[in-house]
């Protein structure tokens, strides 16, 4: 049991850093071609994970995966809006933790909601920006809470309050891929439509 954790763990953050690599591709123009050729070069550490997959289950599944990562990182990238530089993400995400951390978690729903977006927090410093990969399963220990009480926080609190978007539905082993915002702290308010957080890395759009 704690093998097949290991290894969905390490399945999981390969993916992490396969959707990153992905993302970088595609912002400096490149093609699904040339990600491919990156990623299953045997020289290339970041492309363990394909390579892994290719060993695993065939050249046709590896090519397959990387061309569903590869949708998901042009998708995202035609959208963005590049931040200017890496300390420039940073500021944004310690503005962001800042924001979290002042912010009134009230009752127990709202200390465990607190939890959760510090684990995305710690999942956004990883990606470098408010945009980010993360699974269930990976969010909930993060936090130290079950699955079943993630969901509940994720739809009665952190989305519906502007918190977190959920951009991209994870399959199997790939993460969701979200997007941490400057919320609200009041179910009755409404969360800020436009403010210095939401013009970095990823704009949300408007009901998603």
């Amino acid at each position: 049991m704690s093998l097949r954790g290991n290894r969905q763990g390490a399945a999981e953050h390969g993916h992490r850093i396969t959707a990153a690599i992905a993302c970088h591709v595609a912002r400096a123009g490149g093609t699904v071609e040339q990600l491919t050729q990156l990623l299953l070069h045997p020289d290339h550490e970041g492309g363990r994970h394909a390579r892994s997959i290719a060993l695993r289950s065939g050249q046709s599944r590896a090519l397959a995966y990387i061309g569903r990562v590869w949708a998901s990182a042009s998708a995202a990238v035609s959208r963005t809006r590049v931040l200017e530089s890496r300390h420039h993400a940073y500021e944004v995400l310690a503005a962001l933790r800042d924001r979290i951390e002042t912010t009134p978690w009230r009752g127990e729903r709202g200390r465990t909601a607190l939890r959760v977006l510090r684990a995305h927090l710690n999942f956004a410093q990883i990606a470098g920006g408010p945009l980010h990969h993360a699974s269930e399963r990976q969010t909930a220990e993060e936090a130290g809470i079950s699955r079943t009480t993630l969901r509940v926080v994720y739809e009665t609190v952190l989305k519906p309050w502007g918190w977190l978007r959920r951009l991209r539905v994870g399959h199997g082993r790939e993460g969701s891929t979200w997007y941490l915002a400057e919320g609200s702290a009041d179910r009755h308010s409404t969360p800020v439509a436009q403010s210095r957080f939401r013009t970095t890395q990823y704009p949300p759009r408007p009901g998603t």
